[in-house]
């Protein structure tokens, strides 16, 4: 009876050695929420239609403790004054690693972020617009900084194909730097974000 208990010991901790290896995503052991990406980030993008001279936008991705974030995009500096955002985006994170499926390819840390809500701000009508639904997960690089002032974060793509497929990350996919919003109150104005819950 010992030594059956030992082999079926073996046997579990070759099957975790070999679903370690597999390609794809998981979750850090420590915690999937790390204390040092939680906080406000910002970052500042130029972008504009075909034909149109580009504008300046700005994001601002907050990575909550809960395991929850909002990315929400404005088309004025959100730290020089209350703005609303024209769009905002709220996910559940986990940090991880990615084991990409070509060969020779290096474990990537990245974020997974599942999106359960979108909500989008027609300034015409002054109204909110929530488009809720199992959205399919979607995967960004990132880097922070020694100094955790910086994070750098690609552009999402979907790593996870229905089928369990998993795919490489795409060598095209740009990285954009965010800086560490280090006062507390929201860039969003409170009411903004008090007229968004109550239209839910």
């Amino acid at each position: 009876m010992r030594y059956v208990l030992l082999l079926l010991m073996a046997i579990a901790l070759h099957s975790l050695a070999l679903d370690a290896q597999e390609p794809g995503f998981s979750p850090d052991p420590q915690s999937a929420y790390p204390t040092s990406l939680t906080g406000r980030w910002i970052n500042e993008f130029y972008f504009a239609q075909p034909g149109q001279t580009p504008r300046q936008y700005w994001q601002i991705i907050e990575l909550l403790s809960d395991g929850s974030t909002r990315h929400s995009y404005f088309s004025r500096n959100p730290t020089t004054q209350p703005t609303t955002p024209y769009t905002s985006i709220i996910s559940n994170w986990q940090a991880g690693s990615f084991i990409d499926p070509q060969v020779g390819k290096s474990t990537l840390s990245v974020i997974r972020l599942k999106p359960n809500q979108q909500i989008n701000y027609d300034i015409n009508r002054n109204q909110f617009h929530h488009m809720r639904g199992n959205f399919g997960a979607q995967f960004r690089r990132y880097a922070l900084s020694p100094d955790g002032a910086t994070l750098t974060l690609s552009e999402l793509v979907v790593l996870e194909v229905p089928g369990n497929i998993v795919i490489s990350f795409p060598p095209t996919a740009r990285d954009m730097k965010f800086s560490r919003m280090f006062t507390q109150p929201s860039a969003v104005a409170p009411t903004s974000w008090g007229r968004i819950k109550q239209i839910r």
